[in-house]
């Protein structure tokens, strides 16, 4: 029943089945079945149908509010028995990787983590340049999107990231709202990024430029790239997220047609440390959708 009221509480929110599953990273069949479930239980309706999505019903509504109680009694339980097995004097800490570009998602689900689990202090290390720190155990967890994965490491899906075309406020294309990947063959002005990673995030969204855009400037620093499109030295591809958290007056986000390219972010860890209880529940925290997902 615990995971029927998950999925329950996940298509209130976000109103609609196929948003749900979608969130949730199961197919949608299998999410009415968990609905089916909920109601042969109390054996009655809880939605019906509305638009292109779902209301709840009467009888759905009462649940909703009694399962989220539910879900926040499970919460206050899961911090009090985590605070009981690991008191503040033996204080844990995990090192996390992590890229400034994830930092407008990740960081609240962060802060959620450590309030259901205060005895565990989180610290974070910037990771731009892959995840040679994991790798030589210097850190415990990465938040990655590089492609390669070595067998030593185990990586699982957290999020997709679109990414955009970023230039400077008065650039001849900053009129623009959308752009499409071949047109950046022709642009007179340099991306940012170096040659490899630009090349990939075009094999990932299905897309090869047969004239890649010159780079005569480059940094694997994302707050580099970004100064330095300020400065007018060109343009780059960034997460959009990453540029509207800092509320940049002095660029423009011009957003890619149909294919978008976007960056994969992944948990990454060292296989032999799944036994550990601070990983065990960190893993789990951002592994479970109804959390992962709840911003």
């Amino acid at each position: 029943m615990f995971r029927q009221l998950e999925c329950f509480i996940h298509i209130c929110e976000e109103g609609s089945f196929a948003r749900a599953a979608e969130s949730l990273l199961i197919s949608q069949p299998a999410l009415s079945q968990q609905i089916r479930y909920i109601e042969a239980e109390f054996g009655t309706a809880v939605f019906k149908r509305a638009g292109r999505g779902v209301k709840l019903t009467a009888a759905g509504q009462i649940l909703y509010e009694k399962a989220r109680s539910v879900m926040e009694l499970i919460d206050e339980s899961k911090t009090e028995t985590y605070e009981l097995n690991y008191p503040r004097a033996n204080q844990i800490t995990l090192s996390i990787g992590i890229s400034p570009f994830d930092c407008p998602y990740l960081m609240p689900l962060f802060l959620k983590f450590h309030k259901q689990n205060p005895a565990i202090a989180l610290h974070f290390v910037n990771i731009e340049n892959g995840y040679g720190d994991l790798r030589n155990r210097f850190i415990d967890i990465a938040f990655s999107d590089c492609s390669e994965l070595y067998k030593e490491l185990y990586a699982v899906h957290v999020y997709k990231e679109e990414q955009a075309l970023i230039v400077y406020a008065d650039h001849p294309w900053a009129d623009r709202t959308a752009i499409s990947l071949h047109e950046l063959e022709h642009i007179d002005s340099d991306v940012f990024v170096s040659d490899t990673n630009t090349e990939e995030l075009m094999q990932t969204s299905g897309f090869e430029l047969a004239k890649p855009p010159q780079t005569k400037f480059q940094s694997t620093s994302s707050t580099i790239v970004l100064y330095m499109v300020m400065q007018k030295m060109g343009v780059a591809i960034l997460p959009i997220s990453f540029i509207e958290s800092l509320s940049c007056l002095k660029v423009k986000v011009i957003r890619f047609l149909d294919p978008i390219p976007a960056r994969e972010v992944k948990l990454i860890v060292q296989k032999d440390r799944f036994i550990e209880p601070a990983i065990q529940n960190f893993m789990s925290y951002f592994l479970e959708p109804a959390k992962s997902l709840s911003m």
